[in-house]
């Protein structure tokens, strides 16, 4: 009889167990870039800044800094194993993420658990951030080692095999979640802005799943066949660092990898708010556009790879991905030239860095030296992964001290007295106005307080005049982004709400409801008309409601008639349920909304607060990306140098030739 084969000897099963670890690791990625498409609605329903917004992206790489865990995590899973490493740390990473959708929950917000205990010290941080920056921190602390998990499970299936394409396409498929992230989070926050943030924690407990099932596989494995896969050679040895700091050329190659980083990572943390605000991007397009870059790495980065494998040039190709990177910000900061070009620019120069810097590492540091090197850039690099996202935060706040207007009840009441007509200054941080500039402005009405309960918020698109000043009408924008429906539940005196739902299927519309509405307090809209005779019961539709006001009229001999008033209240797009019995129910406001009516809000009579936010200027945070690229590009000039006297042959194919080794 034969033997019967291993796990690790089926083509399938490894191959399964890659795509397993894979889709782990881009849930990873996708949840670590998911709040930089929504950064702005992050500021606006959290009351954050960006410097708040670059605390939370910082606390990500505190576990690295502080805690060492680019190195305590390879030491916990040599001595605990992948399962239980494994199986612990995306726990964490899972909890982190589920800490930070609470903390941008309404439940929270509300004054939920947790919530007063967070407000009663550091006072002058709010409870969400103090909550979010621990969930991120979580999340970051169980990421990191995640990754260390990930990368061994695919070096135990595949080590004497296909190892190089595994980890290649393991880092390929990382990176598609990060794309994935900055393409579905601007479409997934409807109903509610949060959605796009618990989407994301699906994703990471979906993973957690997916562990778990790699644990059963695991343990199957390892009754097979023990798989030794602890290399001396790869361990970190704190003794080691004294001949890599002594070392010019570790240090150089060190600085680039710090340097590239923190001009690419945090970069990518404010790229869809950039091009939303300078370059007047709707919040999908903004999103798509930056995920071109992660696209291209993963198309070029095994070109590039391939070619300083085969041709050699690699300390050429760090140069000249250095050189692409300071050129890529300089035009987001000093032209208006179309960005999809700096964003390709960025894509080359993000496949070139890596693809010839890591095997670099190779040539310059002892094969029994790598696990070091390795660890100690890695510490490195994420020092400048902490130390920026705060620092650009800091500097879109300082870059832009006018950009957000506040109005108080009694000037509001100015602004309804004047037929909701407003007029802003558009000034930059010297108090200059910006003349002459098509821009986008954004209006938030609040019932108590800025900050407080949102009643509205619209989007205008306008212009600066030679004073810089801009004219919007409240109430009356190109785009309506949110309206509390709970404010229809009491009708006016003598007014009754019609409803028209129409269902669409194959772009053919059909209205299967006119009637009377009324919505309980829940907001839930419940029709009693009858469909059990038609063809639509026990199915899901989709279509769209439309909410008309119907007033009561008593004439002078005390009839009464009804005249349906012409006016559209409201207008969403829904999915709804036809039950058995064909009835259906609608739960209003979890739509995306096309219409309201600024009357029925009380925008033009009730006493609100509102804020007017105009678009930042980030011409200073590109600038400071500019500056680290030109520091990466001196300390790559500088490599280049210092290898032409140290002879590593940097510039040489990293493929040794037969006839060379012979």
């Amino acid at each position: 009889m034969s033997a019967k084969r291993l796990l690790t000897e089926i083509p399938a099963a490894r191959w399964g167990v890659l795509v397993l670890a894979s889709f782990i690791m881009a849930t990873n990625y996708y949840f670590y870039d998911l709040l930089a498409p929504i950064q702005d609605l992050v500021r606006l329903n959290l009351g954050f800044s960006a410097s708040d917004y670059g605390l939370v992206m910082s606390a990500y790489a505190f576990p690295n800094v502080f805690l060492a865990m680019a190195i305590l995590g390879g030491i916990i899973l040599d001595r605990i194993g992948i399962r239980i490493t494994g199986f612990s740390f995306i726990f964490l990473m899972s909890i982190g993420g589920a800490i930070t959708a609470y903390a941008a929950s309404a439940t929270f917000l509300g004054g939920g658990f947790g919530y007063n205990f967070l407000n009663s010290f550091l006072t002058s941080y709010s409870p969400q951030l103090k909550l979010m920056i621990f969930g991120f921190f979580l999340f970051g602390l169980g990421a990191e080692t995640s990754i260390v998990v990930l990368s061994k499970i695919i070096v135990k299936w595949f080590k004497g095999r296909e190892i190089a394409l595994a980890l290649g396409l393991n880092l390929a498929i990382g990176r598609l979640g990060a794309a994935l992230a900055f393409t579905l989070s601007p479409r997934l926050v409807h109903p509610e802005w949060t959605t796009a943030i618990y989407f994301g924690v699906l994703l990471l407990w979906i993973g957690l799943l997916g562990f778990i099932i790699y644990m059963l596989i695991d343990t199957k494995v390892d009754r097979q066949v023990t798989i030794d896969l602890k290399d001396p050679e790869e361990e970190f040895k704190l003794s080691d660092l004294k001949d890599l700091v002594t070392n010019r050329s570790v240090i150089l190659i060190t600085l680039l990898c710090v340097t590239f980083y923190s001009a690419v990572f945090p970069f990518l943390k404010f790229a869809p708010d950039l091009l939303m605000n300078k370059f007047s991007m709707a919040r999908q397009m903004a999103g798509d556009v930056t995920s071109y870059l992660m696209y291209g790495t993963i198309l070029l980065t095994p070109l590039f790879g391939w070619y300083a494998d085969n041709k050699g040039k690699s300390a050429t190709l760090m140069y000249l991905g250095s050189g692409l990177l300071i050129i890529a910000h300089l035009m987001f900061a000093l032209t208006y030239l179309e960005p999809r070009v700096p964003i390709v620019l960025l894509g080359i120069a993000f496949s070139l860095v890596p693809a010839a810097m890591w095997p670099a590492v190779t040539k310059i540091v002892p094969t029994a030296k790598l696990g070091t090197a390795y660890g100690f850039m890695f510490s490195v690099q994420n020092i400048g992964l902490f130390i920026f996202p705060m620092l650009i935060g800091w500097v879109v706040d300082a870059s832009n001290p006018n950009y957000r207007t506040a109005l108080s009840n009694q000037q509001y009441e100015t602004v309804q007295q004047g037929n909701m007509a407003y007029t802003g200054n558009y000034l930059d941080r010297k108090d200059e106005p910006i003349a002459n500039k098509d821009i986008y402005v954004t209006a938030v009405v609040f019932a108590d307080s800025i900050g407080g309960n949102i009643v509205w918020t619209e989007s205008h698109k306008t212009a600066t005049n030679e004073m810089g000043q801009f004219d919007i009408e409240i109430g009356s924008p190109e785009v309506i982004l949110s309206a509390n429906f709970s404010n229809l539940r009491e009708p006016r005196e003598n007014e009754r709400y019609r409803a028209e739902l129409i269902k669409i299927k194959n772009d053919v519309e059909t209205t299967i409801y006119d009637g009377y509405f009324e919505v309980d307090e829940n907001n839930i809209f419940v029709s009693e008309t009858d469909l059990s005779g038609t063809d639509l019961r026990d199915k899901s539709h989709r279509g769209v409601i439309k909410i008309f006001s119907v007033m009561d009229y008593i004439y002078e001999d005390g009839e009464q008639t009804q005249e349906q008033i012409t006016e559209r209240v409201w207008e969403e797009t829904t999915r709804f349920y036809v039950d058995e019995a064909g009835q259906f129910e609608i739960i209003m406001g979890q739509g995306r909304l096309l219409h309201a009516s600024r009357e029925h809000f009380g925008l033009t009579s009730d006493s609100y607060y509102l804020e007017i936010i105009k678009p930042l200027d980030y011409t200073n945070p590109m600038l400071v990306f500019s500056l680290l690229g030109f520091l990466g590009f001196l300390f790559a000039y500088l490599l280049k140098r210092e290898d032409k006297v140290s002879g590593y042959g940097l510039e040489l194919p990293n493929k040794v030739k037969k006839e060379d080794i012979e």
